[in-house]
């Protein structure tokens, strides 16, 4: 026993009891922005409130065809997450089609599916204002992001990289005739300012061979998938 407290006090150790369970403390970690919402994934990790830091996106569905909502969950810090249920008339397949900077103001749009026809597809783009996410209209008279594609008629949208901050175009074309005619096109570019989306210019296109009519249907869009 006189050798064993020796060594003790040679050394400095110092003896403390184990925490019992009556004194331990256990973390708590955070919840993760899929937490509590059953087939939720995370889906991307960018800024979408503006503030400069990735945020967490992750998405779930319920329901089927005519009845199918989907559900958007962003967490913009350690214990705060906002959630949106927007209501899908019609859709079939993923909700998700990516995150990209549509309106120029900082952060990232969220792009996910809102209706479908035979071929057309029609999507709600939701972006931050004040404290919560809300459906960013597309320009134009239209309130959802279409694209489309089949033998008489592309439509599509594109932002390039080196765009200037809140310019996107649409493209859109119709044929002319019978199926061996060419295309027709209109491009319309549009910038965001305050007051919304403004018609900075427009130019016809004709004629449109098939090829680059077929090119200019879906997203051409950093960050978006085409179709």
């Amino acid at each position: 026993m006189r050798t064993t407290l020796a060594v003790l006090a040679v050394t400095g150790l110092v003896l403390a009891p184990l925490p019992t369970s009556s004194t331990a403390q256990v973390a708590t970690a955070a919840p993760g922005v899929c937490s509590g919402v059953s087939g939720c994934i995370v889906k991307a990790h960018v800024d979408v409130d503006g503030d400069g830091h990735k945020d967490a996106v992750g998405l779930a569905s319920r329901g089927h065809g005519a009845n199918r909502r989907v559900i958007v969950r962003v967490k913009t810090s350690a214990d705060h997450i906002v959630t949106v249920r927007p209501s899908a008339a019609f859709w079939i397949g993923p909700f998700w089609q990516g995150t990209a900077l549509l309106d120029g103001r900082p952060g990232h749009e969220i792009v996910v599916g809102q209706t479908m026809g035979a071929h057309a597809q029609l999507y709600r783009a939701l972006t931050w204002r004040g404290d919560g996410l809300r459906t960013l209209d597309a320009p134009g008279r239209e309130r959802y992001w279409m694209i489309d594609r089949a033998v008489w008629i592309s439509n599509g949208w594109q932002r390039r990289a080196v765009d200037p901050a809140g310019i996107v175009t649409r493209r859109a074309a119709e044929r002319v005739g019978d199926t061996r005619s060419p295309f027709k096109g209109r491009l319309i570019t549009y910038q965001w300012d305050r007051s919304g989306w403004t018609r900075v210019r427009s130019k016809t296109v004709y004629p449109l061979p098939d090829r680059r009519a077929n090119a200019w249907g879906g997203f051409d869009v950093p960050g978006l998938a085409r179709w």
